[in-house]
């Protein structure tokens, strides 16, 4: 991944507006601290505070202050031979995301930018860690709003669900299964799966599988384990079906993700 331009603390005044009628040769990560109009790809979305949106290559755009002032962070990518990962994140585009920790998000963004415009002799190398932990971060705790909020009004279990899929994330080494799941939630079966994929646009063992195919591409990467040791500390006693389903998931086998992707 190439971050090819970033900000962060920039205040844009009532009246003032940034447009890009033909969009940008990258994908675009927008944070607001304050409300924010946005129009992206011919949709129109008010944004409040603690607010982004990763806004599609190429697409038109134009945002503005609701208020006074507008202050947000942001910062330009491109995804180049890292496209497969950043695809299996699965993050919407062009659509308004909500976190429950966006401070944390915020230092993310503040090291991301402090670092760009650094000398330091692995700067390239640094910036390509904190941009991929930045997007992690948005695909394990980020939500479409709209989805969100149907499922906060709806459900009394919301809360206990996005607690569950951030312990998901944290331990990608264990065995989850329906059952293990529910039981964490204290939830039938059948009640559990349904408002899981309601909540998060697909099912608990996807999302799983999710969680461990993202550690998996961190480990091939950044350590010289084997595959054997990188499939049991995913969670996977065999390795035969780690590989298979790393083929699935990344379209290539984890041997041949390892040699393209490390640097």
């Amino acid at each position: 991944m190439q971050i090819l331009e970033t900000g962060y603390g920039d205040v844009i005044f009532s009246g003032d507006t940034v447009e890009q009628p033909e969009g940008c040769e990258g994908t675009l990560l927008l944070l607001a601290h304050t409300p924010m109009q946005l129009e992206a790809g011919g949709i129109t979305m008010h944004a409040e505070a603690g607010d982004a949106v990763l806004i599609a290559a190429n697409t038109p755009f134009r945002y503005f202050p609701a208020g006074d002032s507008l202050l947000t962070d942001w910062v330009l990518f491109d995804t180049g031979t890292d496209r497969s990962f950043y695809s299996a994140l699965q993050i919407p585009e062009n659509t308004l995301l909500r976190f429950g920790d966006r401070e944390f998000l915020s230092v993310l963004m503040q090291q991301l930018c402090a670092e760009f415009y650094a000398s330091n002799a692995k700067r390239s190398d640094m910036l390509e860690c904190l941009l991929k932990a930045l997007l992690i971060r948005i695909a394990e705790t980020g939500g479409p709003i709209s989805m969100q909020n149907a499922a906060a009004n709806n459900d009394p279990h919301y809360e206990a669900l996005v607690r569950l899929r951030e312990k998901i994330y944290a331990n990608p080494q264990e065995k989850w299964s329906v059952e293990m799941l529910c039981s964490e939630v204290n939830m039938s079966r059948s009640y559990f799966q349904l408002i899981y994929r309601e909540t998060f646009g697909m099912t608990c063992i996807s999302d799983v599988i999710n969680c461990k195919m993202n550690h998996a591409r961190d480990l091939l990467t950044s350590t010289s384990y084997t595959i054997s040791h990188i499939a049991q500390l995913c969670g996977y006693d065999n390795e035969e079906h780690f590989m298979r389903q790393f083929k699935k998931n990344n379209g290539m086998t984890p041997t041949v993700y390892r040699r393209e992707h490390r640097t």
